[in-house]
């Protein structure tokens, strides 16, 4: 998101504009193109959603109920199987920076030394405090790696960029990231992109929790064309 827009939303007002008062899940399911939910084209695919400590919780479980809602099975990944904190980053108007908070768990389901990409369609990377930690693990660089090797679906938003460029060269290519973490992008070689999504190739990019119903859409076509 811009730092404009970082100034002034905030999430009841994001959700309030967003969501409607049918709810995020409503919205998600509205949102997702209704030729790939009739033609099942997604039905029975796996997707890694790969987090650590203080992944941002909206975002994760956003990710992981879209994909349930379209028949996909969503595993979360993380360096230890274990109930997992995550938080909620939120933009106040009496701070300059998102604020932290503790939010939700969840139970995590494979650990990134034991999983093996091939099993896997398509990855997500949530933001929030998780992709700083999980650039220190050798076994999710190369995880994220495989799928940008790959070229298969990979998805994130927020800080989850910062895993990327730890992963492998992105020079040339067009990413969506929070604004804080701009010039990491450029100087990584890559296009910073001020838009809701990104679309480059089968990598998907957002800035952030407020562009989940233009990111995780876009994802789900990516993933049906594979």
């Amino acid at each position: 998101m811009s730092d404009h827009t970082a100034g002034r939303i905030t999430r009841r007002k994001a959700v309030g504009l967003s969501m409607g008062a049918a709810g995020l899940l409503a919205l998600g399911a509205q949102a997702a193109p209704a030729s790939q939910r009739e033609a099942g084209r997604l039905k029975g695919k796996r997707v890694l959603v790969a987090i650590g400590d203080f992944s941002e919780g909206l975002e994760t479980y956003y990710m992981v109920y879209r994909l349930m809602e379209e028949g996909v099975v969503p595993v979360v990944a993380a360096a230890d199987v274990k109930r997992l904190q995550m938080v909620v980053h939120d933009f106040e108007p009496e701070y300059t920076n998102y604020t932290e908070k503790p939010g939700y768990f969840i139970q995590t389901e494979v650990t990134y030394k034991d999983l093996k990409p091939a099993d896997y369609d398509g990855l997500l990377i949530p933001g929030g405090r998780g992709p700083e930690e999980l650039r220190q693990y050798d076994d999710a660089l190369a995880l994220v790696g495989y799928f940008l090797d790959e070229n298969l679906p990979l998805g994130a938003m927020c800080h989850g960029p910062q895993l990327i460029y730890a992963a492998r060269p992105v020079r040339g290519r067009r990413i969506a990231a929070y604004c804080g973490i701009r010039p990491d992008v450029k100087l990584a070689g890559a296009e910073y992109v001020d838009e809701p999504v990104v679309v480059d190739g089968r990598m998907v990019t957002s800035r952030g929790w407020p562009d989940l119903p233009f990111f995780m859409p876009k994802f789900l076509e990516v993933l049906a064309s594979v």
